[in-house]
């Protein structure tokens, strides 16, 4: 009886192994599309803050917020941060630019910014259209500091990672996680 139990066991065992152990189905599901990030490359967070114009000295500040907040955290899920900034001077035209440059990257998980309500608008259509979360508006360094700690921390709620490192960010998933609707 004892043999057969341990047998039993084992044979278990060996069988929740190679289902473990086997293929990982990757496919996406997520209305929205996946962001794929492959092993070694990085998370890539953009921002559009006002750092010239009358507004710059805030925008800046917010800026080094949010630089401050990605340095903290390091990395996410084993993979670098990569922030691309966009500058802006507070009008819709810059915000426009702004959005229309990153609704073209493929690798940008999400958005923070702008600083001015006057660029919301404009950056937030043309964003969330393209299936990128933006949280806006960030009118100081404190705020600008928790929106990206809030980005991290959605991302990491909702990725999905594989044993080879490589790991997926569902579009939806993400702006659930957020709360914000596309």
């Amino acid at each position: 009886m004892k043999r057969r139990l341990t047998a039993t066991t084992a044979l278990l065992i060996v069988s929740l192994l190679m289902v473990s152990c086997g293929a990982v189905s990757s496919e996406c599901t997520d209305p929205l599309g996946c962001l794929e990030i492959s092993p070694g490359s990085p998370v890539v967070i953009g921002t559009i803050l006002a750092t010239s114009g009358e507004q710059g000295p805030a925008g800046a500040e917010s800026l080094q917020s949010v630089e401050k907040a990605l340095s903290d955290k390091g990395e996410i899920l084993g993979h670098p941060i990569q922030i691309i900034r966009h500058d802006t001077d507070c009008t819709a035209e810059s915000a426009q630019i702004a959005a229309t440059e990153f609704a073209t990257n493929s690798s940008l998980a999400a958005v923070i910014g702008p600083s001015c309500t006057s660029e919301t608008e404009v950056a937030s259509s043309t964003l969330l259209n393209a299936g990128i979360p933006l949280l806006s508006p960030v009118p100081n360094p404190v705020k600008a500091y928790d929106m990206t700690n809030q980005v991290i921390a959605a991302i990491e709620l909702v990725a999905v990672q594989m044993p080879d490192k490589t790991f997926y960010i569902p579009r939806q998933a993400l702006f659930d996680a957020l709360h914000l609707s596309p």
